[in-house]
């Protein structure tokens, strides 16, 4: 059986309604920022516990845990959104392997539901708990989180790594000869890959602690001395975490099949340029830049990771004879224009009053009275919210009508 065979004919017969080089731009551009707030919850989560032990230790580490556990309870709630859209890309031009990966660790693919739930409802435990006085014991709440966060994050490169390795599917779906239809293993996980990804998150967070400290410049109810305090442990996550990390993809790059190439290609070593640059960055200039700056920075590392996860994905598939741009294409220049149209209307303009309107509140001390720039945002917000339903309605019943009086 030829396996690039198999993976051919399992695509969409109906095909796609773009060209598949735009999925795959959505795809880097949206996991660039899934990724993000997956870095950001894991670095938060793992300070907040941090600092919730050593709250005896200082004046101001009480304070930084109660910050980090709302960060990181945030940041699960956008990592799952912001998820849903490369998962949807990736199925659009690579459904063959997700799905076959999938239905291989059927019973792992559930249980990630399960134990993101649990994970999220022992973080909410810790976050309500989580006060001035409160008691050492609910730090297990948070522990027990994060260690079902970061299985739920190997499920996930599980799932993706073997969706690179379709010649091993048969051995894993039938192993000498018996068919195992449970799905109750992970069948191939690469090491220095997952844990390249989560060290980022010891520079994201503390990528995030200098822009947290610029942020909160402007608030005169702070306690003196805590900005003091939180920026030079931003610099030492920051500076200290890029040199980690950038010694984990070193070894991820040679862990890679010698045969694939992967070794010499410039994408790579341009990942590892750009956490290099990120350290030279934070250590000698975290003082003189501003902190939007260097969380910019650590952005397009990821960019660049994004792009080069493409690269390595294809160049393992390339090997049996796929490639996305064989798809069959029916253009759907409608429903093309309502995505594009929403993107920008409802992402762009709902979602930067939202973003607008929780920068500019969280910099003030009491209630927030907002200027006449935002309202005008809100109530653009509102009226760009009801031509969405209407139209989607509208669309909606015109196919029907179209669809019913065609037969």
């Amino acid at each position: 059986m030829d396996i690039g065979t198999v993976m051919n004919v399992m695509r969409d017969p109906a095909g796609i309604p773009a060209h598949p080089e735009l999925f795959r731009i959505l795809m880097i551009v949206t996991w660039v920022f899934h990724i993000a707030f997956v870095t950001l919850t894991l670095g938060a989560a793992s300070l907040a516990i941090y600092a919730f032990w050593r709250r005896d230790t200082g004046p101001y580490w009480t304070r930084l845990s109660i910050a980090m556990t709302k960060v990181a309870k945030v940041g699960v709630s956008l990592l799952i959104v912001l998820g849903v859209a490369p998962l949807l890309f990736t199925q659009v031009i690579y459904d063959p392997q997700w799905y076959a990966s999938n239905v291989l660790s059927a019973g792992w693919a559930i249980g990630f539901i399960f134990t993101l739930i649990i994970a999220y409802c022992l973080w909410f435990a810790f976050y309500f708990s989580n006060k001035e006085g409160a008691k050492r014991h609910i730090g297990i709440f948070a522990v027990i989180a994060l260690l079902l966060f970061l299985l739920d994050g190997l499920i996930m490169h599980a799932l993706s790594y073997q969706a690179l390795l379709p010649g091993q599917w048969m051995d894993w779906y039938a192993p000498d000869g018996v068919v195992d239809t449970r799905g109750a293993y992970l069948h191939a996980i690469q090491w220095p890959r997952y844990f390249f990804i989560i060290s980022l998150s010891v520079p994201a967070i503390g990528l995030y602690l200098l822009a947290y400290d610029d942020y909160l410049k402007s608030r005169p109810d702070l306690p003196e001395g805590y900005l003091g305090f939180v920026r030079p442990l931003g610099r030492k996550l920051g500076a200290s975490g890029s040199l980690f990390a950038l010694i984990l993809f070193v070894w991820w790059q040679f862990d890679n099949p010698s045969d694939s190439n992967l070794i010499v290609q410039p994408g790579g070593w341009a990942v590892g340029a750009a956490l290099l640059v990120l350290w030279f960055e934070v250590t000698f200039f975290a003082d003189k830049l501003h902190g939007y700056l260097l969380l910019c920075g650590g952005l397009v590392v990821l960019l660049l990771l994004a792009i080069w996860r493409e690269v390595v994905r294809a160049t393992y598939l390339s090997a049996y004879g796929y490639s996305i741009v064989d798809q069959k294409i029916n253009a759907d220049w409608p429903s093309l224009a309502l995505f594009f149209l929403t993107l920008a209307g409802v992402g762009g303009l709902v979602g930067g009053f939202y973003l607008s309107l929780l920068y500019r509140a969280g910099r003030v001390q009491g209630v927030y009275q907002a200027d006449r720039s935002i309202a005008a945002m809100g109530t653009g917000a509102v009226a760009v919210l009801a031509v969405w339903i209407a139209v989607f309605f509208l669309y909606g019943i015109a196919i029907f009508i179209e669809n019913t009086f065609a037969y």
